[in-house]
């Protein structure tokens, strides 16, 4: 073989997917009209939407001010401590570890109960801020 001279010239491949380009088994496609019409007297105007979103605190272990869901008037809470589970917890660990005069003391300290917040109005129970 002679050189310049190589095998017949052959149309390149074009990249992977498709077929070859200018290939009869997949004529173009007509382009499908949208099912969506609208007409010239009817415009469509889209107006913005916009939405207030109101976030209430909760209060955690002091008194809050809040709206009361039951009276409906904005009070300041008012707080009662509870013992729950975390009180319970350091109780148990201290008695595991044969501290037995100190496992009494979670009982006497507010930080370590939880906290329900009540209305002094209608004195129903607005929210309880639980320690675990």
């Amino acid at each position: 073989m002679e050189k310049g001279q190589g095998p017949p010239f052959e149309m390149a491949a074009p990249p992977y997917p498709g077929p070859p380009m200018g290939h009869a088994a997949y004529p173009p496609q007509p382009a499908q009209q949208s099912s969506y019409m609208y007409s010239q007297q009817q415009p469509q105007v889209v107006q913005p939407v916009s939405q207030v979103v109101v976030v209430q605190q909760l209060p955690k272990d002091v008194p809050g001010q809040m709206v009361c869901a039951h009276c409906h008037n904005r009070v300041v809470t008012r707080v009662e401590y509870k013992n729950g589970l975390l009180t319970w917890l350091i109780c148990g660990v201290l008695g595991l570890f044969l501290c037995w005069p100190c496992c009494f003391i979670p009982f006497c300290v507010d930080s370590a109960k939880d906290v329900e917040h009540s209305c002094p109005n209608c004195n129903q129970v607005l929210h309880i801020h639980k320690r675990m």
